[in-house]
């Protein structure tokens, strides 16, 4: 069971931040180009429209139940009983808990305060009142902070990986020290 669930820990967890990696071209537009200009504003604005904002609600519905198997077998693992997995697991829960709060409480309510249709150009890109700036501004940096969540949750889930693979070796290994050790025990006794 456990490698299962940390395949699917790991699937759903990708799977989350490839739908994240398909924002990068608006949110470079928005947090890491300098400076921002108004066309790289309209065009992530129009990206986001037509992507996140117009899309079928059966695509939000398929986000939604991989983030919470994801989510639903990350609590397992925490419950499996096992030391390493209130580490690894707990801190990889966390981190996809944390990810999902932010999304709930950051992405969603930016993406219904995108108008719904393009702005009409401002004097200045920058100000801090536009309402195109603000919620893009938000969408950026926080799909920024998801990602960085979730290659922690990788992280994490493949040093646990890491760490049981080593333990069984070493299992093994004491194993046939043992094993070794009760031969020359039998061959000094005949």
């Amino acid at each position: 069971m456990g490698d299962l669930s940390t395949a699917i820990v790991v699937i759903a967890t990708s799977f989350l931040l490839g739908t994240l990696a398909m924002h990068w071209t608006a949110d470079h537009l928005v947090l890491w180009q300098s400076p921002v200009t108004r066309p790289s504003l309209l065009s992530a604005h129009i990206y986001y429209s037509h992507t996140l904002v117009s899309m079928p609600e059966y695509f939000t519905i398929g986000q939604y139940a991989v983030g919470t198997l994801g989510g639903v077998m990350l609590l397992a693992k925490v419950l499996g009983g096992r030391e390493s997995n209130w580490l690894f697991d707990g801190a990889s829960l966390f981190l996809y808990g944390a990810s999902g709060i932010v999304y709930l409480q950051k992405i969603v309510p930016s993406l219904r305060a995108l108008p719904a249709t393009s702005p009409q150009p401002a004097a200045d890109p920058m100000d801090p009142k536009d309402n195109v700036l603000l919620p893009l501004r938000d969408l950026a940096s926080s799909n920024a902070v998801l990602a960085v969540a979730l290659v922690g949750v990788l992280i994490l889930q493949s040093g646990q990986y890491y760490s049981e693979r080593l333990e069984r070796r070493e299992r093994v290994e004491e194993n046939e020290a043992r094993l070794r050790r009760k031969r020359r025990k039998l061959e000094r006794a005949q």
